[in-house]
């Protein structure tokens, strides 16, 4: 016996079904616990990786390091450039989760193995909301948990978010999961427990920081919106508009300090144009059934080398089988709707605005895709007209493999023998093992990992984005620098033709790329960041990760414009650290003496000691004198000053500190602007006579009070709405219309 639930989903009577879902789940997450740890076997740093060893891993680890000690992490000026955690707003540190990743995997000393369990961890999540979200459009335990286990393994997944971009990895993973509890809450009518369960979920996304995750977020909400005009429950989208602007007000403060401080770096003027770079095309995404199929997508260097676009080898050729007919189409409008638009922005311009490079949709679109596929496949297979069927699988299977040659003829081997293991599985799964039951997710799930083989024999990492190949003990890499942490080293290369030129064996022993310097425990300007500071930059002609020209080493012992002093001085360097024949640095300059020369860099100290050891302060004007300097916290610090001279005298004080918006300045209680000088310091300008005056600075993240009015008052929506909802349940004794929603 059955009993059809307001067209959504069938309850049965068999309990068996329930009973197996526990099953499912797990078979499921030890499946994609495997096949993440796959890639390891040939590359152990196959997640510590470009972004992730570039700028990942500094953030994380200080992040945690800040929380664990008691202090918010806004703002660390020892990273210099890559220290504004609050603009770069992609950290994730409003995210509870990640948060707690960070938290947890901070007392491993290797950073690498750290960020490797995190990462897999956040796979294990992936299927999970995938398994969730299935499930509550229909689809039976084990074809979700196939679909679970197809999209944490697929292509995107694990080859470019998974091995660089963990931010990718978080947004994939939150984004069902916000779905699953969205949806629930509309199909239980908004009972209060289900809002806030809806409404955290549905803060993770966009809490990543990253501007793809609002994207995501806001694509649900619409999807959600339509699927509740269609499927006759239109009053149902006032509660659900409610709970996005409850959402969208809670995350204003992760985003606000980024809008008040992109002017000053890179984000500053986004516009709309293409290059086709790292752009897909619908050829590419019909190749999403082919695991050795590495499209012809322009990347960094070279063209994808990796199977950018594959999801899972069974979608496509069991197309013929699947029962497409029985299908509630009216249900899935909203899974169409995601797919679509998502669709739709994958095909569009590299740039739009803030987003950038359309590739980085594929895994959205697959999200719909896989969705679809559970739904459609848990109706069972179909086997009528066998011959027809079987001819229209193997013109898939052989398109497939076509495109994968033509991409790569030289593995054509691989091709070959993928090819047959298609075969054979949809063989299997069409002639013994179904879509629906344990037998089905042996051949389909299991094979989802297995697809992992041909792909890593062909590709053991992603060669299109930087392998550093940095160590990664932290224990070792600070009893390495220790003798640098006493002060701020300057290094002058760049990173790509380090990499090029010297073997890892030595190529960082006197040098670190992105924010491993912070993880080492020695202040420098070398930093990753992802908004960076003009000024600044320009200054050292720094890279994104880092990396300087060679003409930096000449601007250090130059004046900047509007300054009287070397940019050396100004930041206060302690140490300077060169690439050889990088730069003219044959001799030391004046009032500094070369340490050290290796076939790597040469190292050179300042001969004298720097004023203020615990204090930022780097020059003053002529008629200014410093008594006192001291840093009273993380970003705040104390100067005892008194000033001299008439209204056009020199009363200049400059930090040696980045002048990110957000730092205020007082002098006896009365401030006084804090602006942007020399290479873009932290320059004041005092009043006329001062006497043993007490200068105070301070750094709130600009927008940081308004957004956190704007969580508050996020809160009070999402609270008004669960009480409303808690208040019309209790005015409802009874279904008036005799009918109830029962997702999963």
């Amino acid at each position: 016996m059955t009993l059809s639930i307001d067209n959504d989903t069938t309850i049965g009577s068999d309990r068996g079904a329930r009973s197996r879902a526990p099953l499912a789940v797990v078979a499921m997450l030890v499946t994609t616990l495997i096949g993440s740890v796959l890639p390891l076997i040939r590359t152990p740093n196959f997640y510590f990786w470009d972004d992730t060893a570039g700028v990942a891993v500094g953030v994380w680890q200080r992040i945690a390091q800040s929380v664990l000690a008691g202090q918010l992490p806004f703002l660390e000026p020892d990273m210099w450039r890559g220290g504004n955690f609050a603009a770069e707003a992609a950290t994730g540190m409003w995210n509870p989760v990640m948060l707690f990743l960070m938290v947890v995997t901070h007392p491993i000393d290797d950073v690498a193995v750290a960020i490797t369990l995190a990462k897999i961890c956040l796979f294990l999540i992936t299927a999970g909301g995938i398994y969730l979200l299935a499930r509550s459009y229909g689809a039976p335990e084990w074809t979700a948990a196939v679909a679970g286990t197809a999209l944490a393994l697929s292509g995107w997944a694990i080859f470019m978010d998974g091995s660089s971009w963990i931010n990718g990895t978080a947004i994939t993973a939150f984004t069902p999961w916000a779905w699953w509890a969205l949806r629930r809450t509309m199909l239980l009518e908004y009972r209060p427990w289900s809002v806030a369960v809806a409404a955290f979920f549905a803060y993770l996304v966009p809490s990543t920081g990253n501007p793809y995750g609002v994207l995501s977020l806001a694509v649900v909400f619409l999807a959600l919106a339509i699927e509740a005009v269609v499927t006759g429950r239109a009053r149902r989208i006032v509660p659900l508009v409610a709970i996005g602007a409850g959402v969208l007000l809670l995350v204003i403060v992760v985003y606000l300090p980024f809008v008040f401080t992109s002017a000053y770096g890179n984000r500053a003027n986004s516009g709309i144009w293409n290059d086709e770079f790292l752009s897909v095309s619908l050829s590419n995404l019909l190749g999403m059934s082919m695991p050795t199929h590495r499209p012809y997508i322009m990347m960094w260097g070279n063209p994808m080398g990796f199977p950018g676009t594959y999801l899972a080898w069974f979608i496509l050729p069991l197309v013929p089988w699947i029962r497409w007919r029985s299908v509630d189409w009216r249900a899935l409008v909203g899974v169409i709707v995601f797919g679509g638009l998502f669709l739709v922005m994958a095909l569009g311009p590299s740039q739009l605005g803030m987003f950038r490079w359309p590739a980085r949709l594929v895994p959205f679109v697959y999200i719909a895709v896989i969705v679809v596929f559970a739904v459609a496949a848990g109706k069972g297979l179909i086997r009528s007209r066998p011959g027809v069927r079987w001819a229209a699988t193997a013109g898939l299977i052989f398109a497939g493999t076509w495109m994968a040659f033509s991409d790569t003829p030289s593995a054509w081997k691989w091709h070959a023998l993928t090819t047959i293991a298609i075969v054979v599985g949809v063989f299997l799964a069409v002639r013994w093992a179904g879509t629906t039951s344990w037998r089905a997710f042996a051949v389909l799930g299991v094979g989802a990992m297995l697809a992992l083989v041909p792909q890593l024999a062909l590709t053991k990492s992603n060669q299109n984005v930087a392998d550093y190949e940095m160590p990664s003990s932290k224990s070792a890499l600070q009893q390495q620098f220790a003798a640098r942490s006493d002060g701020m080293v300057v290094q002058i290369f760049d990173v790509q033709k380090l990499v090029a030129e010297h073997p890892a064996s030595d190529r960082w022993n006197d040098l670190l790329a992105g924010n491993m310097p912070s993880v080492a425990g020695f202040e420098s300007t070398t930093a990753y960041s992802g908004i960076g500071f003009t000024d600044f930059d320009a200054a050292l002609c720094m890279s994104y990760n880092g990396g300087t020209c060679a003409a930096a080493w000449d601007a250090l012992w130059e004046q900047p414009k509007g300054a009287d002093a070397p940019l050396a001085d100004l930041l206060r360097a302690r140490y300077v650290v060169v690439l050889n024949d990088y730069a003219d640095n044959d001799e030391a300059p004046s009032g500094w003496t070369e340490v050290d020369r290796t076939d790597v860099v040469t190292v050179y100290e300042r001969d004298s000691a720097i004023p203020f050891p615990n204090g930022t302060i780097s020059s003053t004007g002529a008629d200014v004198s410093v008594s006192a300097d001291e840093k009273t916290g993380v970003t705040a610090e104390s100067v005892t000053v008194s000033t001299t001279g008439g209204p056009s005298g020199d009363r200049t004080l400059t930090f040696a500190r980045i002048a990110w918006p957000g730092y205020t300045v007082s002098v006896d209680g009365k401030s006084i602007a804090a602006t942007s000088g020399p290479a873009g310091l932290l320059t004041v300008e005092l009043p006329p006579g001062l006497d043993d005056a007490e200068l105070t600075m301070r750094f709130t993240p600009p927008g940081l009070v308004a957004g956190l009015v704007a969580g508050a008052a996020g809160v009070i929506v999402l609270g008004g709405t669960i009480w409303a909802c808690a208040r019309r349940r209790r005015a409802e004794s009874h279904d008036t219309d005799g009918t109830i929603d029962q997702p999963v």
